[in-house]
């Protein structure tokens, strides 16, 4: 199903009518915008392992997009099995202070990612373009198996966006 993505003033964005795969969409392309948002309801699971497994591919392809991670109703801590398991990964997570989904986070924003909260792309109301990755596997049921699926569709985002910096930097190659 083709969706239509529409720039902080409203206008359309090009290029970002793609069909949705796997609640996946084309992030706006802007020089200043660098930052992919994940949201869940806590900020301390889902979203932090997408931030945590994003900003390690993004680094490894020299890309200049960062994650973040941010929660509908925050909690004050990471829980020791997420950073257990990203430990276990080889990803370390460092200083992190769980913080609370604002407007404010789509300064910089490219693309807000939502698990399960239906509610964050109202609330982002068309400013940039919004996915919602839903009903994936608990994290707290299965660690690696949430781990895997998340770490797929962060893959395949990381994924769209080397290709459209590369796009960018060789125009003739479309």
């Amino acid at each position: 199903m083709p969706i239509t993505c529409y720039g902080i003033a409203g206008s359309l964005i090009l290029g970002c009518a793609p069909a949705i795969l796997s609640g996946q969409v084309q992030p706006k392309a802007a020089p200043d915008s660098q930052t992919v948002v994940f949201v869940c309801e806590h900020g301390t699971v889902k979203s932090v392992v997408a931030l945590a497994y994003f900003n390690q591919l993004a680094r490894e392809r020299h890309l200049n997009i960062r994650a973040i991670s941010r929660g509908t109703a925050p909690d004050s801590a990471v829980p020791g099995k997420v950073r257990e398991g990203l430990r276990l990964d080889g990803l370390q997570l460092g200083p992190f202070t769980p913080a609370e989904f604002t407007l404010a986070d789509l300064t910089s924003a490219i693309t807000v990612i939502s698990f399960d909260q239906p509610k964050v792309a109202q609330l982002v109301g068309g400013r940039v373009p919004t996915a919602q990755w839903d009903g994936l596997p608990a994290v707290s049921d299965d660690y690696r198996i949430a781990r895997d699926s998340i770490r797929h569709r962060v893959a395949r985002l990381v994924d769209s966006l080397d290709r459209a910096r590369r796009g960018k930097q060789n125009p003739q190659s479309q």
